[in-house]
């Protein structure tokens, strides 16, 4: 038959069973094969069969024995499920099935439920979606009977009714429905736990979803005589079964695969497959949050692989959140990353949905101490915030929490994190303010350093970009008992401040990602090596396609094009700028860099190490380049000196320690840039670089000739200079050469005459 693909009676390949979208390289199980078998024997029996002729065959063929009457049902089953039709025959089967009170259906439900994706708005899976509201609407009274599908579906269509606001159709039938088991089935809803409330605040601003939850918060015993407040859901774990709920069985099976087979070292390329897959489009932001409750709250690994090389939960959460690109999903990224600690109780709790975000904070906390300062902020802004009623019970168990981190060994202390030197005054404030039992308080500031700034702490946000690949495993280590937080009675919550939730953009996907997962500050620690995402050949050998040899003159020739390739720098100020919001990951560091630089006296030691941040943090995210840019441009003035690079080539030939060279801000901007120009490869974090010096360039920083003079004469490394010029239009390299060599030579005579054979030679080899 037609519906037989891949074989058939004319076909020398066995036909493949067509029950699962099977990738090339799967096999499928002999129990599919013998389905299709079943069918094909079927479909030779009814050829050329009237309807009642037919009927008399397959009650003979049931008759015959158990065994040909299970080959007759295979067959029919395999049919319905695989036979183009009119309608979805699935669903069909199910509801036909639930007429006969078949056993098991609300299993098969249950299943299927998983299969309709978060953050996904094709065709295919709002069809899935519809088919799903449908089967439920028609079938309620049935579905009211299975406690634990009722409370399935209820969680399944409120994280669904975020992604489908460009739907409302699908979105008003989903919130009708939802709405309606909750109000009916509010006591088997309860199960769902403390997501319940984080799911119904995401939902809380649809007028749908408005009055539950003022219900909910104010009147909770008209929902159910049972319901004692939202304190009670709050206190409630969420099960497993309802996290795994929003992961489909595919995104399940390439998670397991990471995070039980891949060591720290080798991960980051399946991570990004894995995001390119599920995470490319606006609409699938939506799916971090549940991705990141899914390896808190249902992936425990063993002890066998926790004892392994294989990565460690946190350090994959660490790589999945630098891909986040909306400040709105970050803040829903963190609260779903410590929604546990808020209400953990260690005699329901377990330390396992702890332990990812106590690692992350401890073990990020020497060279990514933004983002330690970033979470231990958002921890004391929740505890306050979250509920403002139930704030003192909140702080008490983040600091039980934490403690109890402690006492079972996750971590030896925090008080490597309480004293670090690049911790703030304010972080160590907000230490103490949530864990008093385990670091001291903070001493006050002499009179005469205290100032007005300091009365209150601001609250920054600070970057989610970490490389994760560089925490390492924790020492674990005993330390005593802290006495456990007072819980105040509390009557009535106040509402609770929840976050916004997640609007899409567009529905228009993307075709690619553009980052690069893998940091390379850390490589030599770790030994990992960095891939391209998009291999363009071999890039250690200098481009000099196209060069022409008729450049005359000194100088530089007047036609020579810049910036073809990158994007056009719009007139914007630095206030526009800093209020991008690609730039949200940067948190304080960028406004605090402007500051700096602005300064009466500026240091520029300490705007170094910015610098070093800011580029680090870009090259590795997908910050607008035209943002960053004017941020930095803005800050070349003429009360900034030029580099005296000649006074400080003397002093280093005499000796002298890097201590005593003075450097401008250039001089930091290209030294952060060297580290990722360099490289052997022409990655995605390299390309950016370059693109940022030549949109410097274009913004009127005399970046060439410093460049030139800090990879060819400096350093010896052309390669950084050609492939800065590549970003220029083809065939200026020679063009550029001159121009730069000439400015050199105007601003730097006595070096320039000094390596003069170091640039003869470059110049030669570009001819």
């Amino acid at each position: 038959m037609a519906e037989i693909q891949n074989g058939g009676a004319h076909s020398p390949l066995p036909p493949q069973p067509q029950l699962f979208q099977l990738e090339p390289i799967d096999v499928a199980e002999p129990w599919q094969h013998e389905l299709v078998e079943c069918f094909i024997s079927f479909s030779t029996l009814a050829a050329g069969k009237s309807q009642t002729e037919l009927h008399e065959t397959l009650q003979r063929k049931a008759s015959e024995s158990m065994h040909s009457h299970g080959e007759l049902v295979n067959a029919l089953v395999y049919g319905i499920l695989t036979v183009p039709a009119e309608g979805n025959t699935l669903f069909w089967l199910l509801s036909e099935l639930v007429k006969v009170s078949a056993h098991g259906v609300d299993q098969v439900v249950l299943a299927l439920t998983r299969q309709v994706r978060s953050g996904d708005v094709t065709q295919g899976n709002v069809k899935l979606c519809w088919l799903m509201v449908r089967f439920a609407q028609a079938n309620y009274a049935w579905l009211s009977t299975f406690p634990v599908l009722v409370a399935t579906m209820v969680y399944m269509l409120g994280r669904l009714a975020l992604d489908h606001s460009r739907i409302p159709d699908l979105r008003a039938a989903e919130c009708e429905l939802a709405t309606r088991l909750l109000r009916e089935r509010f006591h088997e809803c309860c199960m769902i736990g403390r997501d319940l409330v984080r799911m119904l605040q995401d939902v809380a601003r649809i007028p749908e979803f408005h009055d539950l939850w003022q219900d909910i918060l104010q009147r909770p015993q008209s929902l159910s005589p049972l319901f004692a407040g939202i304190e009670q859901l709050l206190r409630t774990p969420t099960p497993p079964m309802f996290l795994a709920n929003r992961i489909t069985y595919e995104m399940e099976t390439r998670l397991r695969f990471i995070l039980e087979n891949l060591p720290a070292t080798s991960y980051s390329r399946n991570l990004m497959w894995f995001v390119q897959r599920y995470l490319s489009t606006p609409e699938s932001e939506s799916l971090f949050c549940d991705l990141i409750r899914y390896i808190v709250g249902v992936f425990h690994p063993s002890n066998a692989v926790l004892a392994s090389n294989v990565v460690p939960r946190y350090v994959f959460l660490g790589g999945l959140l630098r891909f986040i690109r909306s400040p709105v999903v970050a803040a829903n990224a963190k609260l779903a990353l410590f929604y546990d600690w808020l209400f953990y109780d260690p005699k329901s709790d377990t330390i396992m949905n702890i332990e990812p975000g106590v690692l992350i904070i401890a073990q990020s906390v020497d060279k990514y101490t933004f983002m330690t300062a970033s979470f231990i902020e958002f921890l004391a802004y929740e505890s306050d915030a979250y509920s403002p009623e139930l704030a003192p019970a909140i702080r008490g168990s983040i600091g039980l929490a934490m403690q109890d981190a402690v006492e079972k060994g996750v971590i030896p202390s925090i008080m490597p994190i309480y004293e670090h030197p690049r911790i703030e005054v304010d972080i160590r404030q907000n230490l103490y303010y949530l864990f008093p039992q385990l670091v001291p308080p903070v001493p006050e500031p002499a009179p005469s350093e205290a100032s007005a700034d300091d009365a209150e702490p601001a609250k920054e946000d600070y970057s989610l970009l970490i490389d994760p690949t560089d925490m390492l495993p924790p020492a674990a280590v005993d330390s005593e008992p802290a006495p456990e937080p007072p819980k105040p009675a509390v009557e009535l919550p106040l509402p609770i401040a929840a976050p916004q939730p997640i609007r899409t953009v567009s529905a228009t996907p993307k075709t690619s990602i553009a980052l690069d997962p893998v940091s390379r500050m850390f490589q030599e620690e770790i030994g990992i090596t960095d891939f391209d995402l998009a291999p363009e050949g071999p890039a250690d050998s200098i481009n000099t396609n196209g060069i022409s040899d008729t450049t005359e003159g000194d100088g530089a020739p007047e036609d020579v094009a810049l910036v073809a390739s990158a994007e056009p720098l719009p007139e914007i100020s630095v206030e526009r700028a800093l209020e991008d919001m690609s730039l949200w990951l940067f948190g304080s560091t960028l406004q605090t860099f402007v500051d700096s630089v602005a300064a009466a006296e500026p240091n520029f030691k300490q705007i170094g190490g910015s610098v070093k941040e800011i580029v680090d943090m870009f090259a590795q995210s997908e910050a607008s380049i035209s943002a960053i840019t004017r941020v930095l441009a803005s800050s070349f003035s003429d009360s900034l000196d030029m580099e005296d690079a000649e006074t400080n080539a003397e002093l280093a030939a005499a000796g002298e320690s890097s201590d005593e060279l003075e450097h401008d801000l250039l001089h930091y901007i290209l030294t952060a840039a060297a580290d990722y120009a360099h490289t052997t490869d022409m990655t995605n974090s390299t390309r950016r670089v370059l693109q940022l010096l030549v949109q410097l360039t274009e913004a009127k920083v005399d970046v060439g000739f410093r460049w030139l003079l800090h990879s060819v004469v400096n350093t010896g490394k052309p390669v950084q200079y050609a492939r800065y010029v590549d970003q220029y239009t083809e065939g200026t390299l020679q063009a550029a050469l001159v121009r730069d060599l000439g400015m050199l030579q105007e601003q730097f005579p006595g070096l320039f005459y000094a390596r003069l054979s170091t640039s003869r030679k470059f110049t030669d080899s570009a001819r």
